[in-house]
């Protein structure tokens, strides 16, 4: 068949978009390209490959996983809008730990300038703030994207994102205050209390405004958390636990035996 337009074998076209033989392979495996053959079978990248890389790798650059740059080009997104949400929150996650950094720094300097010195410990610990907690905020981002990808479908990031919640590493304010009162009361280690069965009302009241209260979505949402509860990266960043979440199950049934919360429509 005539090949219009210029084609280019697999090193230039690594070359010309600066990506690697490796990275070309994934984007192939990954169904984003179909490169053509030539007669001997060499694998070579006409306008329309060139092209759909060029997509893939802008994706890439605003940040989403591969899945996802799939999901957009094949145009299996129900709501684009709620990918862009995630986007956001991840890029707010980033900037929050960069400004805690740049406040760590700044009154380093300020203690610099006032006492003459900074001790072993000042900079070991500027060290591990500025430096670690970004590689944090990046490990602790790729763990929620493999785990999410594994139980949550795109259209269930779109209804959590329409309700609200793009990303289960960043949930809104009440969630601190909550995490507390159950590491509070789990020390009673009576899930039965009427504190305790308080707590699980507002617990699941929450987690049904995120996922609208469809029990297959609170149940995949569920199992994402366990999941990264389960991750020594996010026990180390996180107030949440398994531990915490069975104390929560039990004081839940027991508020829904005790009339205070409905029984689920699935039970």
């Amino acid at each position: 068949m005539h090949k219009t337009g210029p084609y280019f074998t697999v090193a230039e076209t690594c070359r010309r978009l600066g990506i690697s033989r490796k990275a070309l392979r994934l984007y192939e495996a990954q169904g984003l390209v179909s490169p053509e053959r030539t007669q001997s079978e060499w694998r070579v990248y006409g306008p329309r490959q060139i092209a759909r890389l060029h997509q893939v790798l802008a994706l890439k650059r605003f940040g989403f996983p591969l899945n996802r740059v799939a999901e957009i080009l094949n145009d299996k997104v129900p709501d684009i809008s709620s990918l862009l949400a995630l986007h956001e929150q991840v890029v707010k996650s980033e900037l929050d730990s960069l400004q805690r950094a740049a406040r760590l720094l700044h009154a380093a300097r300020a203690k610099l300038a006032t006492q003459g010195h900074l001790s072993t410990d000042d900079l070991i610990f500027l060290t591990k703030e500025t430096v670690v907690t970004e590689k944090r905020t990046h490990a602790l981002n790729h763990i929620y994207e493999d785990i999410a990808a594994k139980h949550l479908s795109a259209e269930d990031r779109s209804v959590l994102a329409r309700n609200g919640t793009a990303s289960l590493l960043q949930p809104d304010a009440d969630w601190p205050a909550l995490h507390a009162e159950a590491q509070r009361l789990m020390e009673t280690g009576d899930p039965t209390s009427l504190e305790a069965m308080d707590l699980a009302k507002r617990w699941m009241e929450k987690v049904f405004q995120a996922t609208g209260g469809d029990p297959g979505l609170t149940r995949r949402v569920r199992d994402v958390v366990r999941d990264l509860n389960d991750d020594p990266t996010f026990q180390k960043a996180s107030m949440s636990s398994n531990t915490m979440m069975d104390f929560i199950q039990k004081a839940y049934g027991a508020a829904i035996e005790a009339g205070i919360m409905p029984k689920p429509a699935d039970a």
